[in-house]
């Protein structure tokens, strides 16, 4: 089967585990000083793979639950829920994400959101699309017609004061700057056009996995907070419409 038809299907079946707990009564717990886990991440993870190990038996993993394991040469990198937080207070902003890496190069990828019914996707040259339809980014030129987002990370205190300064310079020259709390979705809704631009310190390979693939084919730009072409390890990224790149730079500082 197609790799990028496996991965929506792949999300898609977590979706109908993640609507099962979702505002109903589950177990959470902290594997961070705020970080949070749920029975729901759990098993859409096992889902998940489950599901690819089906079709793609020799290919491995990283998950943000289970680690990694398996070939390093095609490997499938999971969210099983992005935006733990959200989720367990009832936001519906949360999605599963997967992306299939090969040699380094991301592949396909997609994102869900089973609440809102959206998925992202894309493959490799093929563009971006969203429940099938294609998407592009915004055609917005200048700071002052921009809606911007940025997102807060868990563990560094020295990235919350960067964050914070960002949002202060940069509120001034915008719209407005939204912080949602699921990067995934926050990467597509600047492929999608809805928002402008994004940034955000400190996140993993399977917070931007699928995002970064999803952007690039919808014709944004993404790069890590230095101005560096990003990788799913860069650790700090920066998604635009590419129009308004290297002026949202100006305000970000290097981590």
């Amino acid at each position: 089967m197609n790799e990028l038809k496996v991965a929506e299907r792949a999300c898609v079946e977590a979706g109908k585990i993640a609507l099962k707990y979702f505002r109903g009564k589950f177990n959470v717990r902290l594997k961070g000083a705020v970080d949070l886990v749920t029975d729901a991440d759990i098993d859409c993870e096992k889902k998940i793979k489950s599901v690819i190990a089906s079709e793609f038996p020799n290919h491995g993993f990283i998950g943000e639950e289970e680690g990694a394991f398996g070939s390093k040469e095609s490997f499938w990198v999971i969210d099983p829920i992005d935006g733990t937080t959200n989720f367990a207070h009832g936001v519906d902003y949360f999605a599963h994400s997967i992306a299939l890496v090969k040699n380094s190069e991301i592949v396909c990828g997609a994102v869900f959101n089973p609440v809102l019914k959206k998925l992202y996707s894309a493959q490799a040259g093929k563009g971006a699309f969203l429940n099938g339809k294609k998407i592009s980014v915004s055609k917005a030129p200048m700071l002052r017609d921009s809606l911007l987002i940025t997102g807060f990370p868990y563990n560094i205190p020295a990235y919350d004061e960067k964050t914070l300064r960002a949002v202060g310079s940069l509120k001034k020259q915008c719209q407005g700057v939204r912080r949602f709390g699921a990067a995934s979705l926050d990467f597509c809704s600047v492929a999608e056009g809805i928002c402008d631009g994004y940034f955000e310190y400190d996140l993993r390979p399977w917070d931007v996995a699928a995002g970064i693939l999803i952007a690039r084919e919808s014709g944004g730009k993404v790069t890590d907070i230095n101005g560096a072409e990003a990788t799913i390890n860069s650790g700090n990224f920066l998604v635009s419409n590419g129009l308004l790149h290297e002026k949202i730079l100006e305000h970000l500082e290097a981590p």
